[in-house]
């Protein structure tokens, strides 16, 4: 007999904090630069079931050596009611060789997110006090801004958001937890005017960063799905960052330049310079100069869910958390 144990969202929240996560980024990361965690080939698999009335769904997989786990990230897309849908990763444990935990995975993909957000840029900015603007205010960006109060010594974080009460809840919301000045900046040029990090963080189909506005020795990160830097604004940039070559090729600003026209995939992939992993290593530079400045597309791998996940199922397991199966 095995045991399956299934873990909710208030257990997952439970299990994983900003310390923490910021921690399992780092050691994810660092493990994948030396070729302990490991993602699936290919990295994605897709299933279209609407031409029978299902939704789309979509499965990636990873294996953690650092945490001896490996996992399958199951994700259903309805559409409108993708904010209901319950998306979970199913964790196995290498040791045993059986499926272990069903983690609820809402909550848990935000979080892992910002942390390999924040853990990403740390090594690419400036040394010293960071004026850092954050495009967006949706549930990745409220959990990046303690993170970014974490990794980096900041001076002021500026919030840019189409919706003006949008951007003043935010800041009401984290401005006694950020140590430095929090404001609203509804124009995204006076946003990004002198700035040392950028972050976008939206769904927005049109670029919110455009050439000529980022400051010498600036980092511009790029998390969201569409395409929210213009591309000149690579052609100012002396390095390029990511986190997964074929999910930057098919996702987010490096998805939309191949769309353009800009690039082949071919070509994308030769202009990378390294990935995020070894940058936060060590094995590959990230920063080269004060003056550089650096694009980074960070948009999330299932090395970080499964490493969330299977972080949660354990501890969850000491504390006892969660329904359990027993399985034949």
């Amino acid at each position: 007999m095995s045991e399956l144990r299934i873990l909710s969202e208030p257990d997952v929240r439970a299990v994983l904090d900003t310390a923490t996560a910021l921690d399992i980024a780092r050691r994810t990361l660092a493990d994948q630069a030396a070729g302990r965690s490991l993602l699936s080939s290919p990295s994605a698999m897709t299933l279209d079931a609407s031409a029978l009335g299902g939704p789309r769904f979509k499965f990636k997989a990873a294996a953690i050596g650092h945490l001896q786990a490996s996992g399958i990230r199951l994700l259903a897309h309805p559409g409108p009611t993708a904010m209901r849908t319950a998306n979970y990763c199913a964790v196995y444990d290498l040791s045993g060789h059986q499926v272990s935990a069903l983690v609820s995975e809402h909550w848990l993909s935000r979080l892992r997110t910002a942390a390999f957000g924040a853990v990403s840029v740390q090594p690419l900015v400036n040394a010293g006090p960071q004026v850092v603007t954050l495009f967006g205010t949706g549930g990745i960006a409220h959990e990046i801004v303690p993170m970014l109060a974490h990794v980096l010594q900041l001076a002021e974080l500026r919030v840019c958001s189409r919706r003006v009460q949008s951007m003043q809840a935010f800041v009401d919301a984290h401005a006694q937890q950020v140590p430095a000045p929090m404001r609203s900046e509804p124009d995204a040029r006076k946003a990004v005017d002198g700035a040392g990090l950028v972050i976008t963080l939206t769904e927005s189909a049109s670029p919110l960063v455009h050439a000529g506005t980022l400051a010498p020795g600036a980092v511009v990160c790029s998390m969201g799905s569409y395409n929210e830097v213009d591309f000149p604004v690579l052609g100012e940039c002396a390095r390029l960052i990511v986190d997964d070559v074929d999910f930057a090729a098919e996702m987010g600003d490096g998805g939309a330049w191949i769309a353009q026209g800009h690039f082949s995939r071919a070509t994308f992939a030769a202009r990378v310079d390294a990935l995020a992993c070894e940058v936060v290593a060590g094995s590959r530079p990230g920063r080269r100069s004060p003056q550089e400045r650096i694009m980074a597309l960070i948009q999330g791998m299932a090395i970080g869910d499964v490493a969330f996940a299977a972080h949660a199922w354990r501890e969850g397991a000491r504390r006892g958390l969660g329904r359990t199966v027993e399985l034949e």
